[in-house]
């Protein structure tokens, strides 16, 4: 009979298991069980404004830091306006290429 392996968490080294590697590995598990995964709704869409002029448009899944970021490039006369719900990666990418064609 094999021997079984013993698995510790949290891991004896540091980044060991990264969070990111913990739940790739849970929607691997869940897809092969047939389980329906639906994507994270992590990602927010945003407009970048200089009073209530867009300067631009954008997305991110921590606005806190983007606006900081933001205010870093253009100064401390812009903010950061979220636009919507939190929304899907893919979706939030087509979302950010129809602004920059200019249709909403």
């Amino acid at each position: 009979m094999p021997r079984q392996r013993i698995v510790k968490y949290p891991p004896d080294k540091p980044g060991q298991l990264s969070k990111a590697k913990i739940e790739r590995a849970v929607e691997k598990v869940l897809k092969g069980r047939g389980v329906p995964v639906e994507p994270k709704r992590d990602t927010y869409k945003y407009h970048l404004k200089q009073g209530n002029k867009i300067i631009r448009s954008g997305i991110t899944n921590d606005i806190e830091r983007r606006e900081k970021e933001h205010q870093r490039k253009y100064g401390n006369g812009v903010h950061v306006q979220q636009v919507g719900n939190r929304t899907t990666r893919i979706a939030a990418k087509e979302w950010e290429k129809k602004q920059s064609r200019g249709t909403s």
